[in-house]
């Protein structure tokens, strides 16, 4: 007997999903209908209400293509500035996937990758083929069983399809692939359905605790992730699965969790119940192949009181549904002659220059064309043009973003492997200058004024902020 999806899903999942890309549906359709009602029926001043209408509609669109297309760039980008895990190189969390997939008996194990940055996050991406990422600071930090449970999380999200839709949905949101306002359509999206992702990530726990025997390396692993994003310290969670769940020892930690973080505190607590009951046993039964009472036997300790909130859920696509069928009806209604379109010539304003050293001024060289992931099938090098290429991708996205420490740590370390990359002295000088370096900021226009031509446009930047700063001729 093997392990299938439906004796760890949690019972809210599939109405969940339901519900959230009913809501998603409703809430895009309705975006399209106010579009092309400003376009169509104009319902105020008729040259400003169509330039609007057309203006929402081409950045709507333009957005969503944009994030779409620039996913697989993206992908490659950090594929090329990962570890490949394998028995060879980190055997560790080669052996940990092994093991998860056996467990959660997942259709093959998927590539894992280290990501080398120190924050602790793991994450998976089903594009053009599904793979695990995990950050190197993750992998060091836990031991066996919470690294197990991490990836048996992960394959989890695999196994049970969510990767795809997480994928489509979220990943342009975090990882920020257009300019914020273009991200709209991926927004609205995903506002609807994160209710539904957070019930996926509760099934994606309980395999978690079935891959690594218990519940508490799962909670474990849970603690160090939300402890490295807050900067507080871990969790002891021991008392939750020592006592249980009617104990008032049990309510006081659930909320003294609540307190430090509600979501992490809801997933503990889910999970500790789920460990708690029967059909976690028969979950472990089936692992061992042994004879325990069929699963379907004993209910889902979390189905109680589940109907109350799929409802209000559902009633919350409901209320717009009337709306969107309205205002397409008004579509069809006769135009108003009162305004007709008259046309507006617009004249493209030059942009300022800019006057002082902002990091974010910093120019953003050309794009290389992406590589062919198929090219070669081994392990990635950190030693070759592709790794270099992804490192200073990550780096930049990071000095875009203001976490001017984390690209410095980025940029450092790429410099340690090729210290004759001109590239990676000119955004590290720019991201010194984000940290208040000056001093360090002249060194490294210096070193790129150096490694570059007179004429190349990386070498007249640095040689100009070299004269405003006072450290060059």
């Amino acid at each position: 007997m093997r392990l299938s999806v439906r004796d760890y899903r949690h019972p809210g999942e599939t109405l969940t999903l339901i519900a959230s890309v009913w809501l998603a549906i409703t809430l895009l359709l309705l975006a399209e209908v106010v579009m092309l009602g400003l376009i169509i029926v104009r319902p105020f001043f008729a040259p400003l209400s169509l330039l609007l209408g057309v203006a929402l509609f081409i950045i709507f669109h333009a957005g969503l293509a944009l994030g779409l297309s620039r996913i697989g760039p993206h992908v490659r980008g950090l594929r090329a500035a990962s570890r490949r895990a394998g028995p060879t190189g980190h055997p560790d969390v080669h052996e940990a996937a092994e093991k998860a997939a056996g467990r959660i008996a997942a259709p093959g194990t998927p590539p894992v990758y280290i990501v080398p940055v120190h924050e602790l996050d793991s994450f998976t991406i089903s594009w053009d083929r599904p793979e695990i990422f995990i950050s190197q600071g993750l992998a060091e930090s836990l031991g066996p069983l919470e690294l197990r449970a991490a990836l048996a999380h992960e394959l989890a999200h695999l196994k049970g399809h969510h990767a795809r839709l997480l994928t489509l949905v979220r990943l342009p949101l975090s990882a920020e692939l257009a300019p914020g306002i273009l991200l709209v359509p991926f927004a609205l999206a995903w506002l609807a359905l994160r209710w539904w992702a957070s019930v996926a990530e509760l099934s994606a726990d309980r395999a978690a605790a079935i891959a690594a025997g218990g519940a508490e390396p799962v909670a474990r692993w849970l603690s160090a992730v939300m402890s490295d994003q807050t900067g507080g310290e871990r969790l002891t969670l021991h008392r939750y699965f020592t006592h249980a769940p009617d104990e008032p020892a049990w309510e006081l930690a659930r909320e003294q969790l609540h307190e430090i973080d509600a979501r992490v505190g809801r997933r503990v607590v889910e999970l500790a119940r789920f460990a708690a009951s029967r059909k976690f046993a028969n979950c472990l039964g089936i692992i061992g192949d042994l004879r325990l009472p069929a699963i379907e036997d004993h209910p889902d300790p979390s189905a109680g009181g589940l109907m109350a909130h799929v409802t209000i859920g559902m009633l919350a696509g409901l209320w717009l549904t009337p709306i969107t069928i309205a205002l397409t009806v008004a579509l069809g209604a006769p135009q108003s002659a009162a305004f007709p379109p008259v046309a507006v010539d617009y004249v493209a304003e030059e942009a300022p220059p800019v006057s002082d050293f902002d990091p974010q001024a910093a120019p953003v060289p050309a794009e290389s064309a992406p590589t062919d992931p198929g090219s070669s099938s081994g392990p990635v090098s950190l030693s070759g043009a592709d790794a270099i290429e992804g490192m200073l991708e990550m780096a930049r996205i990071h000095k875009d973003r203001g976490e001017y420490a984390l690209a410095r740590r980025m940029l450092e370390d790429l410099l340690n492997l090729d210290p004759t990359v001109a590239e990676a002295h000119f955004l590290l000088a720019w991201t010194w200058i984000g940290l208040g370096e000056q001093a360090n900021a002249v060194q490294e226009f210096t070193a790129t004024a150096n490694l570059t031509e007179p004429g190349d446009e990386m070498h007249e930047e640095a040689v100009a902020a070299l004269k405003r700063l006072g450290g060059g001729g």
